[in-house]
């Protein structure tokens, strides 16, 4: 769904990592990695797609689950002057701060499936 929500996008990205045993496969259970910020706009096939545009972006997020991975995938557009500074501004953490935010929800769902378990 991500590869066909922005045409032509000026920036993708993408970040997996491993899914420990007794962790949520359903994507849905993932959105704390944008902190549940933004509403899945359509789910189907182990991905979850939610519209985060903002400052005048047209720009998608996905999270992707399959038997081994989850997957952080981005999707950006920009649409006018202001969005490309605004994007040319913060597609210098975007990276960073992906891979972080990854990493605190991943963290987070390993201890309650190791707590469940």
């Amino acid at each position: 769904m991500i590869r066909t929500a922005v045409d032509r996008p000026d920036y993708q990205d993408a970040y997996a990592m491993e899914l420990r045993p007794g962790m949520p496969r359903d994507p849905a259970a993932w959105t704390g990695i944008l902190r549940d910020a933004f509403p899945i706009e359509a789910q189907q096939d182990g991905e979850a797609l939610m519209n985060v545009s903002t400052a005048g972006l047209d720009a998608w997020a996905s999270i992707v689950v399959d038997e081994k991975y989850v997957t952080l995938c981005s999707s950006v557009k920009t649409n006018a002057w202001r969005s490309r500074l605004y994007w040319g501004a913060v597609k210098r953490v975007h990276p960073f701060m992906a891979r972080a935010m990854m990493v605190r929800t991943h963290r987070r769902l390993a201890r309650a499936a190791q707590d469940a378990a």
